[in-house]
C-alpha cells in the first residue's frame, strides 16, 4: 500500500475540513507514492520514536503532533525541527500528522478520552465549523435537470444521509448578446426573456472548483451566471473538547482520583473544592485551558485538560469551576491508542504497531 492510499483512509478518520486554520497537518515528509509495509502510530513525531520506527522497520509514522509547525526556510542542524526533519530523511521514515483535526474528528482525542473518563451522552465543548459554500446557478427551465445532475455527481447536495440535495426556483432571466457574442439562446443587440430556474446546493469547499467546472460543462450557455457563498454551518458531532455526565453524582475528590488512576498520571493539580459532588464534566486533550469558559457555559461543574497555566487556574476558580489539569501528553494519549486500534481496522493489509512509548519524551510527565 502507498502513503497516498493511507491518507485517504487518515482523512475518512480526522477529515482535513476539520483542522483549525493554518494547522500544519498531512504528510509533512515523504513521498506519496511511497510504498508501506508497516504503520508506526505515535503522539510525538520525536527522535525516540524515529529511532523505534528504523528498529521496527516502519515506513511511516502517524503523529498526532506535527513536526514542522511553521514553514522550515532550510534544512540545517539550527533547530530541533529541522535537525528532526532531516532524520526522517535519512533513515528514509515518512511522517504523516493528524491534529486539531484528530481533536475535532468523531472518535477521535476528545471522544477517546471522554469514553475513558466514564462520560456518557457527549457532545463538543465548540462545534467545529464546516468549510461550505452554497452554489447558485441560473439555468434554462429545459435544462435544469442535467445541470443539477452534474454538479451533484461532481460534488454538490451531500447532506448528511442524503444526496442529490438541491433547491429550485423558478424565474425571467434577460439578457442582451453583444456583437461578440455566440449565444445559445437569442440575437445579438436584442434583449432576451427566458425562462429560467434558479438552482441552489451546498458543497464542501474543496470541491467548489471540480463542481463549478461541472456546471460550465453541463450548462447550455456560453457564459452561465453563478454565484458561490460562504456558509456559517457548524456540525453537531466534531469541535474542540466534550462535554456530558457522568452515570452519578459523585465528590469531585473521587472523580479526580479516577481521572489520575485511569490516565496514569503522576501528578495532577486542580483547583476549585474537592468536596462538592458532580456530575457534568467537560474535557479536552492537550492544551485546552482556553476553553474553561465553555464548560461554564454548558454547566459544567469539572473540566479536564493539560497545561493549565497559573491565572487559568484563578480565572476558573473565580467562575466556580474545578479545573483539572491532568497533563497535556496523559489527556491525549487514549485518542492514540484508540487511532491505532481504528486505523489497523480500516488497513488489514498493513502492520500498525502502536509506538512502545507511546509518543516520545513527554510522555508520563
Amino acid at each position: 500500500m502507498k502513503i497516498k492510499d493511507i491518507a485517504i483512509v487518515m482523512e475518512s478518520l480526522a477529515p482535513e475540513r476539520l483542522a483549525e486554520i493554518d494547522d500544519p497537518i498531512g504528510l509533512q515528509v515523504g513521498n506519496s507514492d511511497a510504498d508501506v509495509r508497516t504503520v508506526l502510530v505515535a503522539l510525538d513525531p520525536s527522535r525516540g520514536v524515529l529511532n523505534e520506527a528504523a528498529e521496527r522497520n516502519a515506513q511511516l509514522v502517524v503523529s498526532h503532533h506535527p513536526l514542522i509547525f511553521t514553514p522550515l526556510a532550510s534544512l540545517t542542524d539550527r533547530t530541533p525541527a529541522e535537525r528532526r526533519a532531516v532524520e526522517f530523511v535519512k533513515q528514509d521514515v515518512a511522517l504523516f500528522a493528524a491534529h486539531t483535526n484528530l481533536d475535532c474528528a468523531p472518535g477521535g482525542i476528545n471522544d477517546s478520552l471522554a469514553q475513558l473518563l466514564g462520560i456518557s451522552y457527549v457532545q463538543p465543548l465548540t462545534r467545529a465549523r464546516t468549510a461550505l459554500k452554497k452554489i447558485v446557478v441560473f439555468v434554462p427551465a429545459g435544462d435544469l435537470d442535467d445541470v443539477a445532475a452534474a454538479m451533484c455527481a461532481a460534488g454538490a447536495g451531500s447532506i448528511g444521509a442524503y444526496t442529490d440535495c438541491t433547491f429550485r426556483v423558478r424565474g425571467i432571466g434577460t439578457f442582451t448578446p453583444t456583437a461578440a457574442a455566440d449565444p445559445h439562446i437569442g440575437q445579438a443587440g436584442r434583449l432576451e426573456h427566458v425562462d429560467e430556474a434558479r438552482l441552489e446546493s451546498i458543497v464542501r469547499e474543496e470541491n467548489v472548483a471540480e463542481v463549478l467546472a461541472a456546471i460550465r460543462k453541463a450548462h447550455p450557455y456560453e457564459e452561465p451566471a453563478f454565484d458561490v457563498y460562504p456558509l456559517e454551518n457548524k456540525r453537531g458531532e466534531a469541535g474542540l473538547g466534550r462535554w456530558g455526565v457522568l452515570p452519578g453524582p459523585m465528590a469531585a475528590a473521587d472523580f479526580i482520583a479516577e481521572v489520575a488512576k485511569k490516565l496514569g498520571t503522576r501528578g495532577i493539580r486542580y483547583v476549585g473544592d474537592a468536596t462538592r459532588r458532580v456530575s457534568r464534566v467537560a474535557v479536552c486533550g492537550g492544551a485546552g485551558a482556553d476553553l474553561y469558559k465553555e464548560a461554564v457555559a454548558h454547566g459544567c461543574e469539572v473540566y479536564v485538560t493539560g497545561d493549565v497555566k497559573y491565572h487559568a487556574f484563578l480565572d476558573a476558580c473565580d467562575d466556580g469551576l474545578i479545573l483539572v489539569d491532568a497533563g497535556h501528553a496523559e489527556t491525549e494519549l487514549p485518542g492514540v491508542r484508540e487511532l491505532h486500534r481504528r486505523l489497523g481496522a480500516e488497513l488489514p493489509d498493513v502492520e500498525v504497531l502502536l509506538s512502545r512509548s507511546e509518543g516520545g519524551a513527554v510522555s508520563g510527565i
